[in-house]
């Protein structure tokens, strides 16, 4: 898959996610998930530069909006304790 196909997958995933859940966030998640869709719908505007690497810009941004979902914080959070406990 290309940086592009990727960039807009991720972009309409984050729409998805907003259409969603408009009723339930909190006024600050919506507007991470709005200022991570309008910073990647920049990036696929101008992903014809070869200077920047993509996917790691978009991870980066999902990042941001992930901070914002608490939900998805605890169960990152309970993952990472279950891995922190299993044997090596």
């Amino acid at each position: 898959m290309n940086d592009k196909v990727f960039l807009k997958q991720l972009r309409d995933q984050l729409a998805d996610i907003q259409a969603t859940t408009h009723d339930t966030l909190e006024p600050s998640a919506k507007r991470k998930i709005e200022e991570a869709i309008e910073d990647l719908d920049l990036i696929i505007e101008n992903s014809s530069s070869e200077e920047v690497n993509y996917k790691a810009k978009a991870l980066e941004i999902l990042g941001r909006v992930l901070s914002y979902l608490p939900s998805i914080m605890r169960l990152i959070k309970l993952i990472s304790e279950y891995s922190d406990n299993l044997p090596l």
